[in-house]
């Protein structure tokens, strides 16, 4: 595993942007988030309504877009970032798009104390991004106290059956996918504009993307920049022993053929926490229509 620290990426940063340019995906997010397969979506929500769990996060959830698809389909849920902004804009689309949604802030870690209530299920699609051992370690235990018992966490990362030796291939297979420079997209709205250039950098273990915001509005120019690391050191015997440690009981690989966002196969590790999680869990358990505010 790569010993350099990681980068802490400015999520304000990345989701305000993101809002900037809501024109460019607006109309469109439901189909880009659901593709030919449905993606994590549609696994989480096959999944929940086999277990018939009911109390559900979406625990990455940026902007809103996933959990508002979700709630149109049908399915009991919430969504939490550590971003301020991105829950402030996701609340702002939920309204916008009429969908029954509500957005908390949180960190991972944090969720015991900042949420409403606990749930049968959890989604962290963006787990696999965390680049520190310590930070996925209190992250795991921040989701497994958010859950019920017998609840369950679904991520996305190395798989049961893949061979730590297939990391370099990762790294060599995604740094082929893309240039190391290219622009990624340019959008104006009204006297402002931004354009959005990737950089990206390889180790033999991470890829580092660093964005770069560049903006003009009524004449001035600013630069405003981020890193997102991609890492590929995260084995499944990482998943385990933080798993493990975190207090889940089980942890397996779940395949489902025809879900990726290609209409490929897609694997989802899933993490299970005891049904008969003793006498803690169920004492510090909120109501479901508890109320939640900032």
């Amino acid at each position: 595993m790569s010993s350099l620290p990681g980068p802490a990426t400015d999520w304000d940063l990345v989701h305000r942007w993101e809002w900037f340019r809501r024109a460019s995906w607006r109309r469109g997010f439901r189909a880009a988030i659901h593709g030919q397969g449905g993606g994590p979506a549609r696994a989480f929500t096959d999944l929940s309504r086999s277990l018939d769990a009911k109390a559900l996060l979406d625990a990455s959830c940026g902007l809103g877009r996933r959990a508002i698809l979700l709630a149109e389909k049908g399915v009991d849920i919430l969504g939490s970032d550590i971003s301020g902004t991105a829950i402030g804009r996701a609340r702002e689309l939920a309204r916008d798009e009429n969908a029954p949604v509500t957005f908390f802030r949180s960190a991972w870690n944090d969720l015991p104390k900042n949420m409403p209530h606990h749930f049968d299920g959890i989604l962290v699609t963006g787990l696999n991004l965390e680049p520190s051992w310590d930070n996925l370690g209190t992250a795991l235990v921040g989701v497994f106290h958010a859950l019920h018992p017998g609840g369950f966490l679904m991520f996305i990362g190395a798989t049961e059956n893949e061979e730590p030796a297939a990391v370099k291939e990762k790294v060599e297979k995604e740094w082929a996918s893309q240039p190391p420079e290219r622009v990624e997209w340019f959008f104006r709205e009204g006297a402002a504009s931004c354009t959005l250039v990737k950089l990206r950098t390889r180790a033999a273990d991470y890829i580092d993307d660093r964005l770069l915001y560049v903006s003009e509005e009524n004449g001035e120019s600013r630069l405003e920049s981020t890193v997102i690391r991609r890492p590929a050191y995260w084995t499944w015997e990482h998943w385990s022993n933080l798993a493990r440690m975190a207090g889940f009981c089980h942890l397996e690989t779940r395949a489902y053929p025809g879900y990726g966002l290609d209409g490929g196969a897609l694997n989802i590790n899933v993490a299970w926490k005891e049904k008969d999680a003793g006498a803690q869990a169920s004492a510090d358990s909120s109501g479901r229509g508890a109320e939640y505010s900032d």
